[in-house]
């Protein structure tokens, strides 16, 4: 038997099969979902809501700009040189 249940705006079932415990979440932003295992009913819980976070995060974080990649390929260039330069 399905559980529903509700966290953050977004529903997941929970359900026990053969001593196992599964999650599943539907992801409308990506148009997918995200299911999972747990050893308890708690844990799945869990596991789904930590699941949901994650999933909010990836919505509401800004998109990087361009300039922002240029920063951190910089970045990135001047740590590798300097590694680089270190091994030498």
């Amino acid at each position: 038997m399905h559980n529903r249940k509700c966290y953050s705006g977004m529903i997941f079932e929970v359900w026990e099969r053969e001593q196992s415990w599964f999650w599943f979440i539907i992801d409308p932003a990506v148009d997918g979902g995200a299911i999972g295992v747990a050893s308890s009913e708690n844990e799945a819980v869990r596991d789904a809501c930590a699941s949901i976070d994650g999933m909010t995060a990836r919505i509401e974080a800004p998109a990087m700009t361009a300039g922002c990649w240029e920063i951190s390929l910089a970045n990135l260039e001047r740590y590798l040189s300097c590694i680089r330069d270190a091994a030498a």
